[in-house]
């Protein structure tokens, strides 16, 4: 499972169409349709009610909507955790620690 794919399906929940959905994700529809077919697949069970427009989420869907919301904010603030310690490691250790006063 792609970490893209989450982003692909929680698009699609909040724009209920496919083609804005790829538009706002910068790929061509055929391409974002695969995504969420290949989410499906993962999940096995249908996410998505086709038969109606604008599109709607199933049951399964709205359940790894609210999941997919939680993980992707989890991710990205572990992302920024991350990078928020990279950036400290480059300081120098003059201004990471205080010096031992000497007696």
């Amino acid at each position: 499972m792609e970490t893209k794919w989450l982003e692909d399906f929680v698009s699609l929940a909040e724009t209920r169409s496919f083609s804005r959905s790829a538009q706002l994700r910068h790929v061509t529809q055929p391409a974002f349709s695969r995504r969420i077919q290949s989410l499906e697949a993962w999940a096995g069970v249908a996410l998505i009610d086709r038969s109606s427009y604008p599109t709607r989420l199933t049951p399964a869907g709205e359940t790894l909507h609210a999941q997919a919301l939680e993980l992707l904010q989890s991710l990205h603030h572990t992302r920024d955790l991350l990078r928020s310690q990279g950036l400290a490691a480059q300081e120098p250790m003059a201004l990471r620690e205080p010096l031992l006063q000497k007696s």
